[in-house]
Order: structure tokens, then sequence, then C-alpha cells
């Protein structure tokens, strides 16, 4: 069977089928939607209408700006001209434009997008109410001493960073170099105030060679402190700091060996005898086998002890005897009975084999990286211990720091007092 149409249908059909190609040759619109929820934001953090979310949903690829308009009309961006592929969009919303809080008020957000046809703007209202008017800031910084040689001598070793700030937020402290590397700076453990309360807080850096770590090469580096509240707020403070000559200090007594004598052993069979009011002498080598100096501090060798005495204890030319100093090496000979640890010590060279070096106006010895320096001494037996025959050996010592199971109790030799 064969059907024929009207000339009246076939116009509307005609027509409808235009109008179907009409619109579907319509662009989808550019902004098909936005909205805020809730319209009341109270960026205090108290759990309760903290955060807004933000959602809106292009028709075609956009750039889109998100801001708020106070009652000075002028825009606070929360995001500005940022390019949004076709889709549907939600960011949470806690309050913070520009790194700054908005203050208490009534304010007119819009959601914007824009391509080469056209600029399209859904708009609302939101109120914000109970946030803080102050901003958070960092109101005290500072980084001191500005030079730092972190090699375990005892001087200059560390930096002090202090930090201010006005409100709680946790604080982060680093160093950055030239290549972009971070070197954490951790928080002075005892202090006043905890971790993440207002006020001041004091940072300690060591550059990991109190650790054991190899320290950040020498050179001038970047100090950031960032302040950072439950908000997302942030505030940022920036100093210097330079390190020279760090590195871990390495020193040993060369191949372990100690040669002891007296005035009538040269202390080749069993055990060296000695006189009761005879000398016991020693010979060894100290060898700076890491990659910076080492400190030291006297007496030089070549002094010579009693049995009883201590280098603490007064002497000659030296009424106020021998201190130890923080991050000075010696040299120290103990034995069996005596009454605290290496009672002898002298510097871990003689003044010809030492590096001088005048720091605040006061002359410090060092022994430089790769060098070696011959170290003796003598004990004068002034007094039988209660053990007899005993043993003497030599340690290096790194005072207040450590004495390393290399250098501890090395060559043990035994020694025999003769005499009534």
């Amino acid at each position: 069977m064969i059907r024929t149409f009207s000339s009246g249908f076939r116009f509307w059909m005609g027509a409808g089928l235009a109008l179907a190609l009409l619109i579907a040759c319509q662009p989808a619109p550019l902004l098909r939607s936005a909205s805020v929820t809730p319209d009341l934001l109270t960026p205090n953090a108290d759990g309760r209408n903290d955060v807004a979310v933000i959602r809106y949903a292009l028709g075609r690829n956009a750039t889109v700006s998100i801001y708020f308009l106070g009652a000075d009309g002028v825009p606070r961006y929360f995001r500005k001209e940022q390019p949004r592929p076709q889709g549907e969009y939600e960011v949470l919303f806690n309050g913070v434009v520009e790194n700054r809080l908005l203050p208490d008020g009534r304010y007119t957000w819009v959601v914007e997008a824009r391509d080469a046809a056209e600029t399209a703007r859904i708009t609302g209202t939101l109120t914000v109410s109970g946030s803080n008017p102050q901003p958070l800031q960092i109101t005290g910084f500072s980084v001191s001493p500005p030079e730092i040689t972190p090699n375990r001598d005892g001087l200059s070793d560390r930096a002090t960073i202090n930090v201010c700030v006005n409100r709680p937020a946790q604080l982060t402290v680093y160093l950055e170099g030239a290549d972009g590397l971070r070197y954490p700076v951790p928080r002075k453990e005892v202090q006043l105030r905890k971790p993440g309360e207002a006020g001041c807080h004091v940072f300690d850096y060591d550059a990991g060679v109190d650790r054991g770590q190899e320290p950040p090469p020498d050179g001038t580096y970047t100090v950031y402190a960032v302040a950072e509240d439950a908000l997302g707020l942030r505030d940022v403070a920036t100093g210097t700091l330079r390190i020279r000559e760090g590195g871990v200090p390495r020193a040993e007594i060369l191949n372990g060996k100690v040669e002891f004598r007296s005035d009538i052993s040269s202390g080749t069979g069993d055990y060296i005898p000695v006189n009761l009011g005879g000398f016991l002498y020693f010979t060894l080598t100290v060898h700076n086998y890491g990659s910076v100096p080492i400190r030291t501090s006297g007496p030089p060798p070549g002094t010579c002890y009693d049995l009883d005495q201590t280098f603490n204890a007064p002497r000659p030319g030296r009424p106020e005897g021998w201190a130890e100093e923080s991050g000075a090496w010696r040299v120290g000979i103990d034995f069996d009975t005596s009454l605290r640890n290496y009672p002898f010590r002298w510097a871990v060279g003689r003044p010809e084999d030492l590096e001088v070096r005048i720091i605040d106006g006061r002359p410090y010895y060092y022994l430089p990286a790769g060098r070696t320096a011959i170290v003796t001494g003598c004990i004068r037996i002034t007094y039988t211990p209660p053990r007899n025959p005993l043993y003497f050996w030599a340690g290096l010592i790194h005072e207040d720091v450590e004495i390393a199971p290399l250098n501890n109790r090395v060559d043990p030799h035994r020694v025999l007092i003769e005499g009534p």
C-alpha cells in the first residue's frame, strides 16, 4: 500500500524538524548554575558552620572567578581567572580570601564564568559572623648567630631561631638552599609554651651534627618560619644563616698503638717495672682523619703529672689548673684504680703542630683535617695503688661530647710498681 501525505502535514513536519535542529545547535549555557550553602558562615573552628560549600556547573570551558563584595564594593577573590573545563564543581570555603579572614558582615558572592563569546555571573548573599578580626601574624623572628660552624668544637656550633606568633598556630621552621633542598629545624624540647600556643617559641639548629649526620654544604641558606592556624591562615618570616666549616669531627689514636716505658724499662716484657718515685712515660700519635679541624686545649705534650694529681689541679704557672672544655679534644691516660675518668690529659699536639685562631679576642688551637701529631707525657709514681701490678691505657676524649669506643681504653699495658 502506498501512503500519501497532504502538503499541510509535510509543512508542519518540516517545521518541527527544523526547530529540533535549531535547538540542538544552540550552545549550552556558559554558567548553568551556582550556589553557596549555608548562607551563614561562622569561621571560628568550633565545628559549626565553619565552612560553606560553593557549587557551580559549566556548560562550556571557561575562565572562572569567585569573589565576595562587601559594603565597600571591593572584590575579595577566592578564585581569580582560573581555567576550568565543562563540568560540575564543588569547593569548600572557610572564610579565608587572599590569606585574610573575611570580617563580619553581609557579602554578595559572585561566581563568574567567561569565554571568548560572553561573560556570565550568578550571585547570592553570604553572612559572616564570629570571625577573628585579628590577622595571623609572626610578630617576632630572629636567627642568632647569623653564621655557624657546626663541627662540634663547642664554638658557634648551633643557631637559635626565635619565632613569636600573635595567636595559636602551628609553626614550621626550615632552611632552604639555592638548590631548593629543605632542612627542617626542630623545636627546642624544653620551653614554657606548648606547640601550637600563641607567644614565642624557640627552635634549635645543630645542622644534624649532634646526631652524627653530615651538615648541609657550606653556604648561605634562607631560614623560613611558617605559621598556620586551624583555618588555614598563614604567615611567613624569612632570614638568612651561613654555614661554614661544617662537618662531623673524626680522630683516632693512630693504629691503636701506645708506647709505654719507664726510666728502668723500655716496656718490651710482660709488664713494665717502675720504681716508686720513678716515671712512667708514653708516646702516641693522634690522627685527624675527618674533614674538619678539631679543637684542643692544654696542657701541652711533655707535661708530667704526679700519680695523685689530675689535670684540673693547680700547677706551676697555671694556678687555676685546666678545666674540661665542651667540644675540645684531649689525649688522656687512665689506670685501674683512678678516682675519675682519664685524670691525666694533654693537648692533641704541640704548639707547632696546631693552627691558632683568634676568636672574640681569645686564641684557640686546632689540629687541621688530615694531619697527625705526636703526643708525649709522663706520670711520676708517688704512691703504690691498692692494686699492683695494674693496667695503664690511653684514650682520646671529645670533652662533653663522647669518648668513642674506638678511642676508649686504647692499648692497655701492665705496670708493676717496685719499691718499699
